[in-house]
């Protein structure tokens, strides 16, 4: 029984640091594993929430997150800025894991087709619309994006802008319906006391009223942006811990 003891001790003490050896190459793997990859994109009424994900995802070491916002643009006026063109070189360039995506505020105007101009608020203008929506899909899929979060367009304060914003809602709402690996993210039960109607402000848990708003009825302001990061965060790091890295 000595002898045997003897002889087993020495197996059973080099089992064990090539245990420890193995868990370290483990720990080494893991730190090694590069950032989920988020890119934040819109025009003007995504630019204040643009910021607020990123300062809510800062202290998530395994998410990087880039923005890009452009003021006064959209899907409309392709012709005053490409936003096809510039989708496709920020995944070019960033090779996001996700994409979320914020706009069509501006875009209740005319479109240019190639069989002439299309008049809002029209059958052929929906058409073209949802077309230019694809596109961004398209693109985001073409460039190995595998999650889309497209938001929805908040309550507005004037009736013609609410319209269009509902319009608009409703494309983007289907287009996605279409898409793997895509979510619709409705908003407006977060920044309106009755969701389909506008209010500067909605009260907390407290009962205090917090403005949620910016004074021309459309876009944010900064509670309101930072309001709707933190709802917008665990969606994110739930869909990027779903989809893995490439």
């Amino acid at each position: 029984m000595t002898h045997r003891q003897a002889v087993r001790s020495p197996q059973r003490g080099a089992a064990f640091p090539a245990f420890l050896i193995f868990l370290a190459a483990l720990t080494l793997s893991a730190r090694a594993e590069p950032p989920r990859r988020v890119l934040v994109i819109g025009d003007s009424i995504m630019n204040l929430l643009a910021r607020s994900i990123e300062r809510s995802l800062a202290v998530s070491p395994e998410v990087a997150v880039t923005s890009f916002t452009s003021l006064g643009s959209g899907l409309a006026r392709l012709d005053l800025f490409d936003w096809h063109g510039k989708i496709e070189a920020l995944i070019r360039e960033h090779r996001p894991n996700t994409l979320v995506v914020m706009m069509g505020a501006n875009d209740g105007q005319p479109m240019q087709t190639s069989g002439g101009v299309v008049a809002p608020r029209t059958p052929e203008w929906e058409v073209e619309y949802a077309r230019r929506v694809a596109r961004v899909f398209d693109l985001a899929e073409a460039g190995g994006v595998k999650h889309v979060f497209w938001l929805e367009l908040p309550d507005m304060r004037d009736t013609a802008v609410q319209e269009h914003a509902d319009r608009v809602n409703a494309i983007f709402r289907a287009e996605t319906k279409r898409r793997e690996g895509a979510r619709f993210v409705e908003t407006r039960a977060w920044l309106s006391r009755e969701p389909g109607r506008f209010s500067p402000y909605i009260l907390q848990k407290n009962g205090m009223p917090l403005e949620v708003r910016s004074r021309d009825g459309i876009h944010l302001n900064r509670a309101g942006a930072d309001l709707m990061a933190e709802r917008i965060a665990p969606m994110l790091k739930a869909g990027l811990s779903a989809q893995g890295t490439p």
